[in-house]
């Protein structure tokens, strides 16, 4: 079974998506997540997951300190009643989810870290019921790991997380330039004087998030994707605009259907986005 999955901040976009194609949609969880998503509290996420017609996950990627460790629990508990899968990095979440025998709601997500076959097939052997793929790797590595290990997720469309630190970046700038706070604004980027492009900068009450200059396309790689077991399709659009996200959703829930599609009306339509292949044609350097 193939599932095309999409980030969603509102019911108003998850109408759209899933009317679009989408079979299910992520929200993130407040307080949960280091993401610059929206934040839905966990009575939210169970009144949505009610008034969705297909599937429900839930983004659960923060690191939790020990000082935490009741927090997440208590939320993790909340969640796991209503939602399809729970989309998560910290591995101590695992000790509750092993005592609530809960593993196979499981989706492991540590953003860039799962670049291995020898790592994701560990992971489904505690019985999760998936792993994601670094998006951040050539289309040789990910195909690689898709073809040994059944099950494995990918991040196809959408800016990527590049980066993650518990420091508080923009507040620093902010304190040295003496200007008001940055904390929570998702307008800032970030330009490197030789590059033309600019990278979303985020910074909430838990770390600092850097974000790709480009938003990630895999229109011509899907058939390889599909070919090599890639069960899980992931949309994040985060940042794009609702009719942007939803014309990918349709294009790429007909390649999912077998339907011949290249994906250039939709590259046409949309030149005034960065879109790229990201690091899918270039060489892994040694």
């Amino acid at each position: 079974m193939k599932i095309l999955t999409v980030t969603c901040e509102s019911i108003q976009q998850m109408k759209a998506y899933t009317e679009a194609g989408a079979d299910e949609v992520i929200l993130a969880l407040k307080d949960g997540c280091f993401s610059s998503l929206h934040g839905f509290s966990t009575e939210e996420i169970r009144k949505i997951s009610a008034a969705n017609p297909g599937r429900t996950a839930v983004l659960m990627n923060r690191l939790f300190g020990e000082e935490e460790k009741q927090w997440a629990e208590d939320r993790l508990t909340e969640i796991l009643p209503y939602a399809d899968a729970v989309l998560f990095s910290d591995p101590g979440l695992m000790l509750t989810v092993q005592r609530l025998h809960a593993q196979d709601h499981m989706i492991y997500r540590p953003e860039t870290l799962l670049t291995d076959t020898k790592d994701a097939s560990w992971w489904m052997e505690q019985g999760l019921q998936s792993v994601q793929i670094s998006p951040l790797l050539t289309e040789e590595e990910i195909l690689e790991i898709a073809r040994h290990v059944p099950q494995t997720s990918l991040q196809i469309h959408g800016r990527l997380l590049m980066s993650v630190s518990k420091r508080k970046l923009l507040q620093a700038y902010a304190d040295i330039h003496e200007l008001p706070s940055l904390c929570n604004q998702k307008d800032l980027f970030l330009k490197e004087e030789s590059r033309d492009g600019r990278m979303p900068i985020y910074e909430n009450a838990y770390g600092t998030l850097i974000y790709t200059d480009y938003i990630q396309e895999s229109f011509s790689c899907m058939n390889d994707f599909m070919e090599a077991g890639i069960c899980r399709y992931e949309i994040d659009a985060n940042g794009m605009q609702e009719k942007e996200a939803a014309d990918a959703i349709r294009i790429y829930h007909r390649q999912l259907d077998g339907q011949k599609e290249d994906g250039s009306t939709y590259m046409d339509q949309y030149q005034y986005l960065p879109l790229s292949s990201g690091y899918y044609r270039q060489k892994t350097v040694k």
